[in-house]
C-alpha cells in the first residue's frame, strides 16, 4: 500500500468533520487506512485514549476479532476485551433505561 500524501489526508478529514460524512462511504481501502492511522497517530501523541478506545470500538462493531485489534492497536488482548465488555455493559444499561422510560 502506497503512502497518501499529508495534505491529502488533512483534506478528507477536513471534509469529513465539516458535513461531508457520507464521503465516508466512497473512500478506497488505503484512504480509509491512511486516515485511521492518520488519527490514531494523532489522537495517541495527543494523549488521547478516547480515540484509542472509539477506533477499538469501531473495529469490534465491524466483526474484527479482539486478538487482532489488539495487534492493530498495539494493546493486551485483554485490555480490547475490558474496552469491549465495558462498552457491551453500557449499551445495555442504555436498552434497560429505554425501556423503562418506555412503559406507561
Amino acid at each position: 500500500m502506497s503512502k497518501l500524501p499529508l495534505e491529502e489526508i488533512q483534506s478528507l478529514r477536513s471534509r469529513i468533520y465539516h458535513g461531508e460524512q457520507e464521503l465516508i462511504s466512497t473512500l478506497t481501502l488505503e484512504q480509509f487506512f491512511a486516515l485511521l492511522s492518520h488519527d490514531y497517530d494523532i489522537g495517541f501523541a495527543a494523549g488521547k485514549a478516547s480515540a484509542q478506545k472509539e477506533i477499538l470500538c469501531m473495529l469490534a462493531a465491524d466483526g474484527m476479532p479482539a486478538e487482532k485489534i489488539a495487534l492493530l492497536l498495539r494493546i493486551k488482548t485483554g485490555t480490547v476485551l475490558e474496552v469491549m465488555a465495558a462498552k457491551q455493559a453500557h449499551i445495555e444499561k442504555c436498552r434497560k433505561k429505554l425501556g423503562q422510560e418506555a412503559k406507561p
